[in-house]
């Protein structure tokens, strides 16, 4: 088994991930994850070893149960925040498009699973949110409304620094 590229201090959790976009029918595919209260990209940890393209279809193969393929690199963004257990997290994200892989069959309604993510089972609550009303949403982080609702998907490179909102 390969490891997950993160890092433990007593000041910071640091993460390294990748993050995918589904959009049917303008929808966008979201997952709660645990019962968070918000809506993030479904997606995970990079392994040691692996590319970012290989993480990010091995991670939504895991988590939606069928193939996807990468339609374009959209960017990656450096994020400094907050999470759910007070803990200062420093995490270096990449994103892509995709789209399900030809023959395979998408599920494009609502649905919950449990994933068994390397002996912790994390409870997935799946949800297509029409483009349209997602500013009705919690989403986390929070500039992903704006680039779904712009349609162009651009990423680049984005600094998004929640510590520092003097």
């Amino acid at each position: 088994m390969r490891e997950s590229i993160k890092i433990k201090t007593e000041n910071f959790n640091f993460k390294f991930r990748v993050s995918g976009i589904v959009i049917n029918d303008n929808k966008i595919l979201l997952v709660d994850m645990d019962d968070s209260g918000f809506l993030c990209l479904p997606g995970g940890y990079v392994e040691l070893g692996e590319t970012t393209e290989q993480a990010i279809c091995r991670e939504m193969q895991e988590e939606l149960g069928y193939k996807l393929e990468i339609v374009k690199y959209l960017g990656v963004v450096e994020n400094f925040f907050v999470n759910k257990y007070s803990k200062t997290m420093h995490e270096i994200c990449f994103y892509y498009l995709l789209r399900p892989s030809k023959g395979e069959k998408a599920i494009y309604t609502d649905y919950s699973l449990i994933e068994n993510d390397k002996e912790h089972n994390i409870k997935l609550d799946f949800k297509w949110i029409n483009i349209d009303t997602i500013d009705e949403y919690d989403i986390r982080p929070s500039f992903l409304k704006k680039i779904v609702k712009s349609k162009t998907l651009t990423i680049n490179h984005i600094i998004f620094n929640e510590l520092n909102k003097n």
